[in-house]
């Protein structure tokens, strides 16, 4: 038994993998991060491996922020486990479901995440490469992060008041704040030049994923042109995560 768990800024999402399949389920993040160590040993003791996937900034192999959580947990555990950063779980498995080796995956929750897949393994520069949602887009509008004209203040969960209405009546796709993210991905596209952009998370698998590649091709020189992939697994990044510890697991068996 492989465990993932993503723990995000609202839900903490559980993917148990046992064989080739998976169950899920999910739990309020607030019930779990106090003690997320006590929380896994109490639940999946059993596991094999634990791989686990925090809405947290890594710098050079250390947590240095969490910009919507209310603390980085400590871990404590005695069973093999891997950590890395929800995004780079999410664009994991996202690049191992979809067959794409070099891909931009972008999570939109109660924030934004982003995750970059290279030659089919995941970038991760000092650590924080891929956040996406923590890219000055103009203005000096408050982040959670500190910062002012971040992507994630304009459009994300917390930023945006109703944002799953606006996606069901298609509102969203008429504002401004729909263009700053569209331009955001084009940017990095033509940065990463990847062969797939990935979208998912509990807001961004409601988007409908015609609007988004139109408008990012929009921004783009033609011959750039990126797919555009919704992600319709709310436990994506949580999957990502038990992939992830199995891969560092059969790493080290002979």
């Amino acid at each position: 038994m492989i465990v993932g768990i993503d723990v995000g800024g609202t839900n903490t999402d559980i993917a148990i993998l046992e064989g080739k399949k998976f169950r899920t389920e999910s739990f309020r993040t607030s019930e779990v991060l106090q003690n997320l160590s006590n929380f896994i040993r109490r639940n999946f003791g059993d596991a094999v491996a634990v791989g686990i996937g925090l809405a947290v900034w890594f710098i050079d192999g250390k947590a240095v922020k969490a910009p919507n959580l209310p603390v980085i947990p400590a871990l404590d555990l005695d069973m093999p486990f891997v950590v890395d950063n929800d995004a780079n779980c999410f664009a994991y498995f996202s690049a191992k479901s979809l067959n794409f080796r070099n891909l931009l995956g972008i999570t939109i929750g109660t924030g934004i995440g982003g995750g970059i897949i290279a030659d089919g393994r995941v970038y991760r520069g000092r650590g924080a490469a891929g956040e996406i949602g923590h890219t000055f887009v103009g203005g000096d509008k408050r982040c959670r992060c500190g910062g002012k004209g971040h992507l994630e203040a304009y459009f994300s969960g917390w930023s945006l008041k109703n944002i799953r209405k606006l996606i069901e009546t298609g509102e969203i796709y008429r504002m401004e704040e729909f263009n700053l993210f569209c331009r955001s991905l084009a940017n990095a596209v033509m940065i990463l030049n990847p062969e797939a952009v990935a979208v998912g998370g509990r807001i961004g698998a409601r988007l409908d994923e015609r609007f988004v590649e139109e408008r990012v091709n929009g921004y783009l020189p033609v011959e750039m042109h990126v797919a555009v992939k919704r992600i319709r697994d709310d436990y994506a990044a949580a999957k990502g995560a038990a992939l992830l510890a199995l891969d560092a697991i059969s790493q080290t068996q002979p």
